[in-house]
C-alpha cells in the first residue's frame, strides 16, 4: 500500500466527507477494521485497556472497545480527560458505548490508570494531528504507560500513531512505545522512518478509503495485498510443477547455516531441494539435514553440472566460507543463467570483487543487513539514510535489494521502494538470514519474479516469527526452525488477512445507510 504524509492524509479525509461519507461513517470503518486487525494479531483473550483522548482518535478507540466488548472481551476504558471536553463524535461513541453496555469498566483522569488488570494497552489519546512534544496530562499518562509497560508487560497497541509521535519527532521524543502500531488509512512516512522504529513496533495497515492519494514512491507490504499472488494449488499437480532450489554454502564450523535454508526452502513449497557443499563437511551436512532435501558434495564436478543443469533457482552464501577457492567457485556461480539469491559470505565475497555484478545474466536476489551493505557500498550510512542508500545501489544493476532491519527495505530500478511489516526482535539470532533466503529461493523456484519473492519472502518470514513469538509468549530465544515451523501458518493468516478485509469492505455500505438512516 501506499506510503504517504499526514497532509494527503487530511485530504482524502476531506475528499471522502465532500463525496458523502460522514466523518463518523470513517470512524466507524477505522474502529471495526482495526479490532478485526487487533483480532488477529492476538487471537488470545485478555484483559483489554483502551486510553481514550479527546479527539477522533478517541472515537476510533472507543468503537474498537464495543467491537471487542460484543466479542466477549473484558475490556475497560480510561478517558483522558473529563466527559465534557470530549470532542463531539468521541463523546456520541462513549455514550453509545455505555448505552449498550452499561456495566463498563470506566475510569477518568486524575483517576489511578489501572495498569496491573491490562493484558493489552490501546493507545488512542492522540492521532496524527499532534505537532511539537507532548505536555500536560497526555505526557503524564504517556511516561507512565511506557514505565508500566516494563513493569506490568503487557502488550501496547497504538492506533493510527503512537501518541505523541509526528513528522519531526526524534528517538528523544516523549511517545508511546509500541508493540504494535495500526495505521488508519495508509501508511504515514514518519512511522516507516527506522530510527523511530522503537515507538512504532510492527506496522499494520488498517484500509478505510475508496480512493488512493498520489504515489510517494514508497509502500508498504501488507499481506492481504500480497495474498492473490498465493491461490490455492490445483488438485492436478506433481512436484515438477514448483521447482527446484539449489543451496550451495557450508564449510567447517558453518554446518548448520545451509541446512536452515534448505528447511525453509521445503516449508515455502519447494517441489525439490538440493544442498551443495564442500567434500570436507558433507558427511555432517548430510546427517543434520532435512531427509526431504538431496545433499551431495559440490566438489565432484560431474554431479555439479548435472545438478545445475535442473535447477530453477541457485541460493548461495550460508556458511560459503571466503577462502580464496571459495572465492573462485563464486565467480563460477555468479555466471550461471539462473536466477541467484545471494547472502552472507557470498555478499562479502560480491563486496571484495564489485565487477561480479556484471556477470548477472538472469537477476539476483541480494539479502545484506546493515553491515553487509556498507561492506558492498565502502562506506558507512546512517538509518536515515536507508531509503537513498537502497534507490542508488540498485541503479544500472540486475538485482532486487534486500535491505534488512526493522522495515526492511526492498528495491529494484524502475519499481517502488517497499518496506515491511512484520517481524520482531527475536529474529535477532543466527541462522535468521539462512532461513530467508530459502524462503526467497523458494518463492522464485515457484514461480514468482525476484521482486514478489523478495516482497513476499520478507512478509511471509516476519510474520512466521510473529506467530512463533505469539505462541511460545516471548520473544526470546526464539530459533530459526521456529519460525520455519510457522511459515504455513503466516501464508495462512495473508489469506484469511485478505477475505477479513474484503468482509469488512462489503459492510462499509451498510454502515453508511445506517448511520444515514439512523444519525445517533
Amino acid at each position: 500500500m501506499i506510503i504517504t504524509d499526514v497532509p494527503n492524509i487530511r485530504r482524502l479525509e476531506e475528499e471522502a466527507i465532500a463525496n458523502g461519507l460522514s466523518a463518523e461513517v470513517l470512524m466507524e470503518r477505522a474502529g471495526r477494521m482495526a479490532a478485526c486487525f487487533f483480532l488477529q494479531h492476538y487471537p488470545r483473550m485478555g484483559q483489554v485497556l483502551v486510553l481514550v483522548g479527546k479527539g477522533n482518535n478517541g472515537g476510533d478507540g472507543l468503537v474498537i472497545a464495543r467491537e471487542l466488548l460484543k466479542r466477549g472481551w473484558p475490556v475497560s476504558v480510561y478517558l483522558s480527560a473529563e466527559r465534557e471536553k470530549l470532542g463531539s463524535l468521541c463523546k456520541k461513541k462513549l455514550e453509545e458505548l455505555l448505552h449498550a453496555f452499561p456495566q463498563l469498566s470506566l475510569y477518568v483522569y486524575p483517576d489511578p490508570v489501572p495498569w496491573t488488570k491490562a493484558d493489552y494497552v490501546l493507545d488512542c489519546l492522540l492521532g496524527i494531528g499532534v505537532k511539537g512534544e507532548l505536555q500536560g496530562e497526555v505526557a503524564q499518562i504517556v511516561k507512565e504507560l511506557n514505565e508500566e509497560r516494563n513493569r506490568c508487560f503487557f502488550q501496547t497497541i497504538a492506533v493510527d500513531c503512537p501518541s505523541g509521535l509526528w513528522e519531526k519527532s526524534t528517538t528523544n521524543s516523549l511517545a508511546v512505545i509500541a508493540d504494535l502500531t495500526l495505521s488508519i488509512g495508509y501508511g504515514k512516512d514518519f512511522l516507516f522512518r527506522e530510527e523511530l522504529s522503537d515507538f512504532t513496533g510492527r506496522v499494520e495497515i488498517v484500509p478505510i478509503f475508496d480512493t488512493l492519494p498520489p504515489s510517494s514512491g514508497l509502500e508498504s507490504i501488507v499481506g492481504w495485498e500480497l495474498a492473490e499472488l498465493f491461490p490455492f494449488r490445483n488438485s492436478n499437480t506433481h512436484k515438477g510443477r514448483y521447482g527446484r532450489v539449489l543451496i550451495l554454502g557450508g564449510s567447517v564450523g558453518f554446518t548448520g547455516a545451509p541446512v536452515m535454508a534448505a528447511q525453509a526452502a521445503l516449508r515455502i513449497g519447494s517441489g525439490l531441494v538440493n544442498v551443495g557443499v564442500p567434500q570436507e563437511v558433507y558427511p555432517l551436512v548430510a546427517a543434520k539435514a532435512p531427509s526431504e532435501s538431496m545433499v551431495f558434495p559440490y566438489d565432484d564436478a560431474k554431479l555439479f553440472e548435472m545438478v545445475v543443469s535442473k535447477a530453477t533457482v541457485v541460493a548461495m552464501g550460508p556458511g560459503f566460507g571466503l577462502e580464496k577457492k571459495s572465492e573462485i567457485f563464486f565467480k563460477t556461480l555468479m555466471s550461471l543463467d539462473l536466477p541467484l539469491v545471494i547472502d552472507a559470505d557470498c555478499l562479502t565475497l560480491l563486496a571484495r570483487n564489485p565487477d561480479f555484478f556484471q556477470l548477472i545474466r538472469k537477476w539476483a536476489v541480494l539479502t545484506p543487513h546493515p553491515g553487509e551493505m556498507s561492506r558492498l557500498l565502502r562506506m558507512e550510512f546512517s538509518p536515515e539514510e536507508r531509503i537513498q542508500v537502497a534507490r542508488n545501489f540498485v541503479k544500472d544493476k540486475k538485482i532486487t535489494l534486500v535491505l534488512k532491519g526493522v522495515r526492511t527495505v526492498v528495491a529494484q530500478e524502475g519499481k517502488e521502494v517497499f518496506f515491511n511489516t512484520t517481524g520482531n526482535p527475536g529474529l535477532s539470532t543466527g541462522g535468521s538470514g539462512d532461513s530467508l533466503l530459502g524462503i526467497i529461493a523458494g518463492l522464485i523456484a515457484q514461480g514468482l519474479d525476484s521482486f514478489d519473492a523478495a516482497r513476499c519472502g520478507v512478509w511471509i518470514h516476519g510474520k512466521a516469527a510473529d506467530i512463533a513469538a505469539e505462541k511460545r509468549r516471548t520473544k526470546e530465544g526464539l530459533l530459526p526452525l521456529d519460525v520455519v515451523e510457522n511459515i504455513g501458518a503466516a501464508l495462512e493468516q495473508m489469506r484469511m488477512h485478505l477475505r477479513l478485509v474484503l468482509d469488512q469492505k462489503s459492510q462499509w455500505q451498510e454502515i453508511q445507510t445506517a448511520y444515514a438512516l439512523y444519525p445517533r
